[in-house]
């Protein structure tokens, strides 16, 4: 099978670090941002059915054109001999209607659109295992995934998207999710789901990965290796409302006896060095922690660096780890401890629930909490 991980990855790479470039040479697709267009590969059919068309079929039949198109299409004011005829010499022809033509008559376009904010922080390899995951199984459909990136969080122009019927359905990243936009597609019946976010609303599909769990079994783990005072990056309070990360944080220790510490739990953001800050507070505190738990892996890199430039080691000293598995995380120094999210099946459960909506083989939402695993590595 060939591997979309790393064209994707270069396509990725690509479009975060030189956005404007990319911009300009496809603006012709879209006003607000870049549309790149990921189709399945054709399926083999004998027959030169690239130049083959109603008129070549009319001209070997000596019949008119729209004589043709509706014996293709089945009129029931063509006789059944002259359909006979018709469907004979397109079948010897090679014909194949066009699939704009089929998708126009039937009100599909068989795409699925995915969002892309320019102005989020993503991680690469994070969005190349979703989107390859993603693509394999649309290609499985015969759908195409259209990339669309915008510079905003613009619920307006996401909506424009799908009232323009432009694609079947969407998929949104958590980031992307915005009650007014979904309530809207809800009233649209608008085929959609949610990815990374659980959402509390029943009737919106979603997938997301364990966070809880995952953090629950870090915490424990750690535990178990004699810690006692772990040190956790959470996010910011306006964030954590319902963060599972910090719930199974909390809940671990509990369920081991444990008093909170609230000098232990600091708050970040995920941008270039956020982790920096945190990790030196925890480290000036008077009986520092013996454990640090990221709620992102490339805040345990930088975890590891302010442990390395203070003097200390890793994991003799202060053990750390992180969530996600991301690539960072191997070639950190030492390899960082994780939970690893299964990037790839997230995607392809992605496109198969936005599928069902379309093809109405699923009313019902579904809402979906993805296993995660814990990955042990010279860290901790």
């Amino acid at each position: 099978m060939t591997s979309y991980v790393c064209p994707i990855l270069a396509l990725l790479r690509g479009l975060f670090s030189s956005r404007q470039s990319i911009r300009e040479r496809h603006l012709h697709f879209a006003t607000k941002g870049v549309i790149l267009t990921i189709i399945p590969k054709p399926v083999s059919v004998k027959g030169d059915f690239m130049s083959t068309t109603i008129i070549d079929i009319a001209q070997q039949l000596n019949l008119s054109k729209s004589t043709v198109s509706k014996a293709l299409n089945g009129y029931s004011d063509i006789s059944a001999e002259t359909r006979e005829l018709v469907l004979r010499k397109a079948a010897e022809l090679g014909y194949q209607p066009s699939s704009a033509a089929l998708n126009l008559s039937r009100g599909r376009t068989d795409k699925i659109g995915l969002f892309l904010n320019t102005s989020i922080n993503y991680v690469i390899d994070y969005l190349s295992g979703i989107i390859s995951g993603a693509v394999r199984q649309a290609n499985q459909l015969g759908k195409h995934l259209v990339l669309y990136t915008i510079t905003d969080n613009d619920p307006a122009y996401l909506l424009q998207i799908c009232r323009g019927r432009e694609i079947d359905g969407v998929i949104l990243f958590s980031t992307h999710y915005d009650s007014d936009l979904t309530s809207t597609m809800l009233r649209d019946n608008f085929p959609f789901v949610v990815m990374g976010r659980r959402i509390l609303d029943e009737r919106i599909s979603y997938v997301v990965p364990d966070y809880y769990d995952g953090v629950y079994r870090s915490t424990q783990y750690l535990m178990n290796q004699g810690h006692r005072r772990i040190g956790f990056m959470t996010r910011p309070e306006l964030e954590t409302a319902n963060d599972e990360h910090l719930n199974g944080y909390l809940d671990a220790l509990a369920d081991a006896g444990l008093a909170v510490d609230d000098d232990l739990i600091v708050e970040t953001r995920l941008e270039p060095n956020s982790g920096v800050e945190p990790t030196r507070k925890l480290l000036a505190l008077p009986n520092r922690p013996t454990a640090i738990l990221a709620f992102h892996d490339l805040l345990a890199v930088d975890a590891i660096r302010v442990i390395h430039e203070h003097g200390l080691h890793v994991p003799n000293d202060i053990a750390v780890m992180g969530f996600d598995g991301l690539s960072a995380g191997l070639i950190s120094s030492p390899r960082i401890s994780t939970v690893q999210q299964p990037f790839e099946q997230i995607g392809r459960r992605v496109i198969e629930i936005v599928n069902m909506q379309i093809e109405n083989q699923e009313t019902s939402p579904i809402q979906e909490t993805v296993p995660v695993e814990l990955v042990i590595r010279e860290s901790t």
